[in-house]
């Protein structure tokens, strides 16, 4: 047995908590439809053909453009079908002799635009090596995530090709979750994820099963991992099963595809908003590299969108760099580098100093992740990855005047994710694993006494005066998890309970006074459950405890509290899957969200800053009519209507909560007219974010000089107007033999819609103007694929 195996076996093993007689092995479940199968033996060599006295024809079929071996072309020679190969899966054929002189040659097969039919002439004593470039039709297909421990109830997977030219998007594949139904609209377009009516850091990103801590770069404008990376991705809204957790909201799950080793491939892309570029290909037999990279340079041309008194200046960059290598047929190991970096300048100048404002924001992430995978005899699968990374998720400095607030964190990030998937008969699989996150926060502020706003808050939150704190905060998260996924009434009945046990610990302030350490033991109990009611209609259902830490900041001793606890949230989801069509997709479901123990701020002055009393509530229901592609058509409609609600103590009034969003509705749609040419458009509706009223104000001379204060109404009592956006796109493809080249020209807000996004005040709070978000913005860019 190799080093390989025999580690994989230990792991394996000791990941499960069932064992496998060596007498009777259990008969083998199916493998999901995604599922690669080990392979055994180098791959067969394509058919070969013998004519004596001939001599040898080979060649390979690549698509056009961007040189993708075609498997399963039928090559034939002269229409005689003994004269026949078929592609294997490097897009290869061989015919080892055929008889020299002219020969007609005919290329077939399902995924060709058109029958390929040429000539070849064939001269003795001379191999004729040939390559051959064919178009293909263009189709969409249903991504069945085979990685994955258990199907998810409730999941959107989107192959890249599907979501590249949606309007308003750029072409970045991730930018996609946007669109997706229980993702609320955040402010100014950004790139906060407002998931089934939860806080945005309530929703974790993962790539490759680690966590970053943001997926998009300054005003959502771009995605912070190239999605020419990307393999598959997934939205997670809710119901999701134990193999995450630690977040009250959803889950995006980015899956990175390994490099090509067909060749060197990549690309080049220009826009007005960044310029990337990517490079791919193999080092050796089983070895094979990608690196791409990206930067801004909106910041040259954004100040010519704002006014003299309004100056912004954002850039950001990011990096990938991967290596993937094949030491046996059933090992994949793999490195990944990638990072992200934004910083963000805006000055508000007016005539009077006091009121002018300066805000600057530096954030960025680096990850190093080396995972390995295993494949077992009878479909088993061992997946282990470990990473480390450094974070600066939040570093926020503002200068109003004379005052100057200041606040960082950063964290050194290391975690170690193993999962295995086990069946142990044709009616019951294993998957169990661990799951590690460990962080060793630094934290700085210099704010007002009350600490950073926080949800809820009306304004800054002056009085006290201006207070300093520092310190480290060590936290640890462990959860070892198991799911078993059983089949029932001839598979049509799926049941999977699962439970997550979450070890948490939290310590900071380390030999001062203030020392403090806590642990937490959280069992997550989940169920999921799925019903095959006809051919084309599924009934489904879920429920679980979710955890998540308060964020760090929270612990602070000056502006938080260090005895705050992890906070709970319980989900409940019911709905179906029809499949009317061969490419008409609905999705529908109901969902309830039961959120305790959140961190709110005290409720009279004698409580701590931060205490654990409040709840929330969310209720609504969603549902995507998605259209996959038919006749050159395709998109979806989506739709949500919810609600969020908030009670920061018990004996507190029920309120909207500050990301509530009663209906959310976007219609997407495109059609591909041939010859390179497609046009799509995106509408969006989405009820206006509550706000908090300004009912009038009070001058306050205090400090020697006259201010006024606002006086406000109740808390998100009332609601900015709503959001209405179209966008279009317009893309043009030329494809030859072996590169390809695109012009595209993405226009937002089409009807410059002035869609409020806020209001600003006159210094006595007398008069008011809405603040604006996106105006019309015309992008048009070039892409070069090679």
């Amino acid at each position: 047995m190799s080093g390989f195996r025999r580690l994989a076996l230990i792991v394996a093993l000791a990941l499960t908590a069932t064992t496998t007689s060596a007498d009777e092995p259990p008969p083998p479940a199916p493998p999901p439809a995604a599922e690669a199968q080990p392979a055994t033996d180098a791959p067969a060599p394509p058919p070969v053909i013998v004519v004596p006295g001939g001599v040898p024809f080979v060649g390979h079929v690549l698509r056009k453009g961007d040189r993708v071996p075609m498997t399963g072309v039928h090559v034939i020679l002269d229409t005689d079908v003994e004269h026949e190969a078929i592609t294997d899966d490097v897009g290869a054929f061989a015919f080892a002799a055929v008889a020299p002189g002219e020969h007609a040659v005919h290329l077939r097969g399902t995924d060709l635009t058109t029958p390929v039919d040429l000539k070849e002439t064939l001269h003795a004593n001379k191999k004729l090596d040939v390559t051959y470039f064919v178009a293909i039709k263009f189709r969409y297909s249903t991504t069945v995530r085979g990685a994955a421990v258990v199907r998810e109830t409730v999941e959107q997977t989107l192959t890249t090709e599907e979501i590249k030219h949606i309007p308003g998007t750029q072409g970045d594949t991730l930018k996609a979750v946007q669109n997706l139904p229980g993702v609320a609209r955040s402010a100014f377009g950004g790139g906060q994820l407002v998931v089934w009516g939860s806080s945005p850091q309530d929703t974790r990103t993962y790539v490759d099963g680690v966590y970053i801590p943001t997926l998009y770069h300054f005003g959502g404008l771009r995605s912070t991992v190239n999605g020419e990376m990307v393999d598959k991705l997934s939205f997670l809204p809710g119901g999701y099963g134990v193999d995450y957790g630690r977040g009250l909201g959803g889950v995006v799950e980015v899956e990175t595809r390994k490099p090509r080793a067909d060749g060197y491939h990549g690309f080049v892309q220009i826009d007005l908003i960044d310029g990337s570029l990517m490079l791919e290909g193999p080092i050796t037999k089983d070895l094979s590299f990608a690196i791409a990279g990206r930067r801004s340079w909106i910041d040259v041309f954004l100040p010519l969108l704002t006014t003299n008194a309004v100056q912004i200046s954002p850039r950001y960059y990011d990096y990938q760099a991967a290596l993937h290598w094949r030491p046996t047929p059933r090992d994949d190991v793999d490195l990944f580098i990638f990072g992200s970096d934004d910083t963000i300048s805006l000055d508000i100048v007016r005539p009077d100093p006091s009121l002018s404002a300066a805000f600057d924001t530096h954030t960025y992430y680096h990850r190093l992740i080396t995972s390995w995978r295993h494949r077992f005899w009878k479909r088993s699968v061992l997946n282990v990855a470990a990473s480390i990374g450094y974070d600066t998720p939040f570093q926020f400095k503002a200068t109003f005047g004379q005052t100057t607030l200041d606040v960082g964190a950063s964290t050194f990030e290391y975690t170690l994710r193993a999962s295995a998937r086990m069946p142990l008969s044709n009616w019951l699989r294993v998957d169990a694993g661990i799951d590690f996150e460990g962080n060793a926060w630094s934290l700085s502020a210099d704010v007002p006494a009350s600490g950073m706003p926080r949800e809820g808050d009306t304004g800054f939150g002056g009085g006290g005066g201006f207070l300093s704190d520092a310190t480290t905060l060590y936290t640890e998260q462990t959860a070892p998890f198991v799911t078993l996924v059983i089949n029932l009434l001839n598979k049509k009945l799926t049941i999977s309970p699962a439970l997550r046990v979450e070890l948490i610990t939290a310590s900071a302030y380390h030999g001062t006074p203030y020392e403090f350490s806590s642990t937490w033991l959280k069992p997550e109990p989940r169920l999921t459950a799925r019903y095959q009611l006809t051919t084309w209609l599924d009934l489904k259902g879920a429920m679980g405890v979710y955890h998540q830490l308060p964020d760090p900041g929270s612990f602070m001793r000056l502006f938080g509290n260090t005895a705050v606890q992890p906070q709970t949230g319980w989900h409940y989801v019911l709905g179906f899957d029809a499949r009317p069509t061969s490419t008409l997709d609905i999705q529908l479901e109901g969902f309830y969200k039961d959120l305790r123990e959140l961190v709110v701020r005290g409720e009279t002055a004698s409580d701590p800053l931060l205490v654990n009393e409040g709840v929330g509530r969310v209720y609504g229901a969603e549902v995507i009519i998605r259209q996959q592609l038919w006749h050159g058509f395709y998109g979806w409609i989506a739709y949500t209507l919810s609600r969020s609600e908030r009670k920061d103590h018990p004996d507190s009034d029920w309120r909207l909560f500050q990301y509530d969003q009663t209906h959310i509705l976007t219609l997407i749609a495109s059609y591909k007219f041939g010859r390179g040419y497609q046009i799509g458009a995106r509408y969006r509706y989405v009820t206006g974010s509550p706000s908090t009223p300004v009912l009038g104000a009070y001058a306050d001379l205090n400090g020697g000089f006259q201010a006024y204060v606002p006086i406000y109404g109740p808390t998100y009592s009332s609601r900015l107007p709503s959001f209405q956006q179209l966008d279009i796109r317009f893309d043009k493809v030329w494809t030859y033999n072996r590169f390809r080249f695109a012009f595209y020209l993405d226009i937002q807000n089409l009807t410059n819609a002035s869609n409020a996004e806020g209001f600003q005040y006159s210094f006595d709070y007398k008069q008011s103007a809405p603040v604006s978000g996106l105006p019309f913005l015309p992008v048009f860019g070039f892409r070069g694929d090679f």
